[in-house]
């Protein structure tokens, strides 16, 4: 009976979605939410998906979620692994309302690759890695595919991610998500998958602005002027802070540094910086005792000024590591918690990495 009640209860609540939430734009982390919001200023809200606080690494969709999604004027998203928790709900709105970033044919040549692991040898895992796939074909004269992806992982600090998704594809000589979305090839060739964290390319993040802006415009036509000076300062402003970070960044680029997680590489790229190594490409597994033993070497052979750890995750592998080599520590937030929405909030949020990897790296 109580598990009837339950059932109800999310049917009428996802039946009365629209009528919840406000038709904002809505983006699935707060970094997308910085492009955004420089651009609806003036024109509609702005809304982020996953909290202040929370990772979207291990991100678990919320009902409320779900309404916002289903509400939202438009969403935009990266598309691949660290917002793929948004792949159903997604699936079920209106392709026009929809800005999937890794699909965008102006982004593709600009991703750059992040590498898997730093060591990869026999033993030197802190985690179990289980992965169950469970597929299902159901095939008609239209060549409609469903797939059900069920993977379960479980990792040696009790965290455990359960995802159900299901697609449904189109074939028309390729394929593809009701939306267009095509799903990735993640390219896992010699260690190497691509870098999804792109709201930290400044040139990705002008394409991302310009699709925001064409969207808009076609929903808001008496806004069109305010929209074309938004995107006109959006523009502007980033690329007078990007000159304003490089110049900054210029004295430290030749210092060696480690970041807790591989989410750095289009900043890093963007303004010079030479990162030494990361901790894990997933901050959810924890690196392994080769990996760390080859991170103290160089921190003692004078080759890393400074290990970053994050406000999202606590790692006590950094804590231990500068307690014993006296290396300097800093943060870096790719969130961005601390930022504030609104106009210039995506040149605030980059000028704030600037000054986290020059408080420490400047030491």
């Amino acid at each position: 009976m109580k598990k009837l009640l339950k059932i109800s209860a999310i049917s009428t609540a996802l039946l009365s979605a629209p009528m919840m939430a406000n038709a904002d734009v809505l983006a699935s982390v707060k970094p997308l939410g910085f492009i955004v919001s420089s651009i609806a200023e003036g024109v509609t809200g702005t809304q982020i998906l996953v909290p202040a606080g929370a990772s979207p690494h291990d991100y678990n969709l919320k009902l409320s979620d779900i309404q916002k999604v289903k509400s939202a004027d438009l969403v935009v998203w990266v598309g691949e692994d660290i917002d793929s928790f948004l792949d159903k709900p997604i699936s079920q709105i209106e392709r026009k309302k929809v800005i999937t970033i890794a699909d965008l044919a102006d982004v593709k040549p600009l991703l750059i690759q992040a590498h898997h692991e730093h060591f990869h040898e026999d033993g030197d895992h802190d985690h179990d890695h289980k992965h169950e796939h469970k597929h299902d074909h159901k095939h008609d004269h239209d060549h409609d595919h469903k797939n059900e992806h069920k993977h379960d992982h479980k990792l040696d600090h009790d965290h455990k991610h359960e995802h159900e998704h299901d697609h449904d594809h189109k074939h028309d000589h390729d394929h593809k998500h009701e939306h267009d979305h095509e799903h990735h090839d993640h390219d896992h060739h010699e260690g190497l998958t691509t870098n999804w964290h792109v709201w930290y390319s400044p040139a990705i993040s002008k394409i991302v602005a310009q699709k925001v802006a064409d969207k808009l415009t076609a929903q808001f036509p008496n806004k069109k002027a305010l929209i074309a000076q938004n995107l006109s300062d959006f523009n502007r402003t980033l690329t007078e802070q990007s000159e304003k970070i490089t110049a900054q960044l210029a004295n430290v680029k030749d210092k060696g540094f480690y970041v807790f997680h591989d989410a750095y590489g289009y900043f890093n790229d963007a303004y010079g910086l030479k990162q030494t190594g990361y901790f894990t490409i997933n901050p959810l597994v924890a690196p392994g005792a080769k990996t760390l033993a080859h991170i103290k070497e160089e921190i003692d052979e004078h080759k890393v000024n400074c290990l970053f750890a994050e406000p999202q995750f606590t790692p006590k592998v950094i804590e231990s590591l500068a307690k014993n080599t006296k290396v300097n520590v800093g943060q870096l937030d790719p969130i961005g918690d601390k930022v504030t929405l609104g106009k210039n909030s995506y040149a605030t949020f980059l000028q704030s990495t600037a000054d986290s990897y020059m408080e420490c790296l400047a030491k």
